[in-house]
């Protein structure tokens, strides 16, 4: 009885206090605004970290991306043009598996002490973006680099930027793949592919048949119109383009005939086989492989009527390829005159 009236006795004094009570109403606010604020760090502590984690996975995923991009690039060729106009064309494939884009391309032209630097972009150009795996070309890309001079031998060193910050260099084609005796200084710098070399015959008065594959061999049948096929390189030291004219030939020499001899001239054929009227120059640039065709009696002009025949029978001949054009801005002559061929009945 006398505990019961104590506590109220206590409760009464607690609330006539109101001072004591304001002070516990006081920290009891000063604990809920520490609690507030706590939380409150502590869910942006949460968030920063959240923030700083994706931050750090999309640069690793960048790193990563930047890692996995391999691109092959050979067979790289550069002419210089006038007004230092440089065209610079190469094949390549993306070895990765991401697409990648070329935003940028870096070209560096020397001569002794002499050497200067330019860049373009070619994001805008097309093909520039390239499928995983897929190859791709760049068919000439024009770049201005001053002071460099059409007719000059250079050294030439380029750079493809990538949208990701990669640098990929355009290396020219191993050098060990060229046989120096087919480009020894007084044969030329034509290398024909003695395996490749092939006739045709007609399936209409103007249209090769079976083209471009035609009949590799060495044997030809006689009694009928043909014309000839010749895989040509262009493995000139000084880097530069050869145009074939109009005049360059083929010719074969009959020696048991008394010299009885046949000439066929160049001609241009389009993907169906089928052969132009007039000629236009053919150009090979450095490096590149091409099917020079031989059909008609006429330099400079083709017609059915201009079809070349082979009379002779059971017979050995010499054949020539007399190669006539320019080189740069220099003339160009060539003979090939490796090739024998054998007449069928």
């Amino acid at each position: 009885m006398q505990v019961h009236l104590l506590l109220r006795l206590r409760r009464l004094r607690l609330t006539r206090n109101r001072k004591g009570f304001s002070s516990i109403i006081g920290g009891i606010f000063m604990a809920l605004i520490a609690m507030t604020l706590g939380a409150s760090y502590f869910i942006g502590t949460l968030s920063q970290n959240t923030v700083y984690n994706d931050a750090i996975r999309q640069n690793n995923q960048i790193d990563s991306d930047r890692l996995s991009e391999i691109v092959q690039v050979l067979n790289t060729t550069y002419s210089v043009q006038a007004n230092g106009m440089v065209t610079v064309a190469a094949k390549g494939q993306n070895a990765g598996p991401l697409s990648i884009q070329f935003v940028t391309f870096w070209i560096r032209v020397s001569k002794g002490t002499w050497a200067n630097y330019n860049f373009t972009s070619v994001s805008n150009m097309p093909n520039m973006t390239v499928q995983a795996g897929a190859p791709f070309q760049l068919d000439g890309v024009p770049i201005i680099v001053p002071g460099a001079s059409a007719g000059e031998r250079y050294d030439f060193a380029s750079w493809l930027i990538t949208a990701r910050g990669n640098v990929v260099a355009l290396k020219k084609q191993a050098s060990s793949n060229i046989i120096v005796a087919q480009v020894a200084q007084g044969i030329g710098s034509l290398a024909l592919d003695f395996s490749a070399f092939r006739f045709f015959t007609y399936e209409t008065s103007t249209r090769l048949a079976n083209y471009s594959d035609g009949i590799k061999s060495f044997n030809v049948p006689s009694g009928t119109n043909i014309a000839f096929g010749a895989l040509l390189t262009n493995l000139d030291p000084s880097e530069q383009t050869i145009i074939l004219m109009n005049n360059s030939q083929l010719w074969i020499y009959f020696p048991q005939a008394s010299g009885q001899t046949r000439l066929w001239y160049v001609v241009n054929v389009d993907p169906n086989g089928n052969i132009a009227s007039s000629y236009s120059p053919i150009p090979i640039e450095y490096m590149e492989t091409k099917l020079i065709v031989f059909a008609s009696s006429a330099a400079g002009s083709f017609s059915s009527g201009s079809r070349v025949l082979i009379l002779r029978s059971d017979d050995t001949c010499a054949l020539n390829l007399l190669l006539l054009g320019t080189i740069g801005p220099r003339d160009y002559a060539q003979n090939i005159p490796f090739v024998s061929l054998y007449v069928g009945p």
